[in-house]
């Protein structure tokens, strides 16, 4: 799923989604991996690809590049979340990524968070194309 920011500040309902999101990937994870672990949970209906098809992902673009500071606490806690992981989960590529545009970025004059990668027009339409699930805020 992508989280495309737009805005410049995100309501109480828009960080609720963005948690609700990252938990369910979460909880995805830590099912896949104790699949993986556990024999018996085998004849679960969990899968495990479940939780590593499509990784959360925020891309901060137009006035959504000055929201990078303001939820950084947000951020930080679900970034949090993903230390907190069992070996096997941590090396599944279900982490969180954060993007930046970098035209947006340039156009207004703003800074980029040490976590959040810069990518450009082409590179934000692949990503796109990857996933089927957006939610623009």
């Amino acid at each position: 799923m992508i989280i495309n920011i737009t805005n410049t500040q995100l309501s109480d309902s828009n960080k609720s989604l963005i948690n609700a999101v990252f938990d369910a990937n979460l909880d995805a994870v830590l099912n896949a991996a104790f699949d993986v672990n556990n024999e018996a949970a085998s004849n679960t209906s969990v899968k495990k690809d479940q939780a590593t098809d499509s990784p959360p992902i925020i891309i901060f673009s137009g006035d959504g590049v000055f929201a990078q500071s303001s939820t950084a606490a947000l951020l930080d806690a679900l970034l949090a979340k993903r230390k907190k992981l069992p070996y096997e989960a941590e090396a599944s590529p279900s982490k969180p990524m954060l993007f930046v545009v970098k035209a947006d970025v340039e156009l207004r004059g703003a800074c980029v968070a040490n976590h959040v990668s810069i990518i450009n027009h082409r590179e934000f339409a692949e990503l796109a194309n990857r996933h089927q699930q957006w939610v623009t805020l």
